[in-house]
């Protein structure tokens, strides 16, 4: 069974610049249920929710979604080597992280199939490379940075010695 910690509310409360009383007057709920909510011994009804998502403007669902488990998740790292590409892949759910360096001359392209719904970002720390993605190219030397769909054909040429982040998330 799922756990929610519904404090978050007491967080994006603060963030909005809000009192307790001020939240509870635009959710039309009593400050009482605010207190109950925010000290993590609630359990507000479905209604509740909906109405304190809607100050915040969010969906109900993703209240809930942002309620649940714990605040931190640890990732799974492994080592990765592929198409001259070295380094680590750190994995968690909807998200990964590939940190990766590579000679000159290496070329990584795109494989179909192993991307859905989401975006990637690429991040040089050193060297230079050049991406393609549909036909569009860029050349990215260290700090430079470009997120793209990666649902589209994409092709990484390492132009110099080069470390870099890959980082896939999904798109929403």
């Amino acid at each position: 069974m799922k756990t929610f910690d519904f404090s978050i509310i007491k967080t994006l409360r603060m963030k909005w610049g809000l009192t307790a009383e001020e939240l509870a007057a635009r959710a039309k709920i009593t400050r009482a249920t605010v207190a109950k909510i925010e000290s993590g011994n609630g359990n507000p009804t479905i209604e509740t929710l909906g109405a304190l998502s809607r100050v915040f403007q969010l969906s109900t669902s993703d209240l809930i979604r942002m309620a649940e488990g714990s605040p931190c998740e640890a990732g799974e790292t492994r080592p990765f080597v592929q198409s001259g590409l070295h380094g680590t892949h750190t994995q968690f759910p909807h998200f990964e992280i590939f940190h990766l360096k590579a000679r000159a001359g290496q070329c990584h392209v795109s494989q179909a199939g192993y991307h859905d719904n989401t975006a990637e970002v690429c991040l040089v720390v050193a060297g230079k490379l050049r991406l393609s993605v549909q036909g569009e190219s860029h050349e990215l030397t260290p700090t430079m940075a470009i997120r793209f769909k990666a649902l589209h054909e994409h092709r990484i040429e390492i132009a110099e010695d080069a470390e870099f982040f890959l980082i896939h998330h999904n798109l929403y």
